[in-house]
């Protein structure tokens, strides 16, 4: 067989080289992005937890990022305007967790709101809350469901 045609079968070793870089760093640059993707995922996630499950939890639910759902007791609302420090306890069948929200009050934080929480829980048992949602009372939602059947 000639030399030419040998050359035609095989690739030359340049060739190869070049071939075996692309692939090393398509694989690469897809496994960063595939990395990527899921610490972003495991970061963002928050579970829902009753204050009861958060607590038997123990040491495991030390920060970690979790949503508890529970009512506003609101004789133990405080609020310090000057820092945006806002203080209350959440309750719900299984028991009650003191929770430390830093930002503006709502207007609808009242007495048996039902409130969400995220954030995590501290070692002192206090629940430090990134997020704070109210749930819309029920009030609302029946005045807004009559005036929609008058219309």
């Amino acid at each position: 067989m000639s030399e030419r045609a040998q050359e035609g079968i095989e690739q030359p070793a340049g060739r190869r080289s070049n071939l075996t870089k692309f692939i090393v760093g398509g694989a690469i640059i897809v496994a960063v992005i595939v990395y990527l993707i899921f610490s972003s995922i495991g970061g963002s996630t928050a579970y829902y937890l009753t204050i009861s499950e958060l607590k038997a939890r123990g040491e495991d639910a030390l920060d970690r990022k979790v949503r508890v759902v529970g009512l506003v007791q609101g004789e133990t609302i405080q609020f310090d305007a000057r820092n945006l420090d806002l203080y209350f306890v959440i309750t719900d069948e299984g028991g009650s967790m003191p929770v430390k929200y830093k930002g503006a009050r709502p207007d609808m934080l009242q007495d048996q709101a039902e409130a969400v929480v995220e954030g995590k829980l501290t070692a002192a048992g206090e629940f430090e809350a990134t997020n704070l949602l109210l749930k819309c009372p029920s009030k609302y939602e029946e005045a807004a469901t009559s005036q929609a059947q008058t219309r």
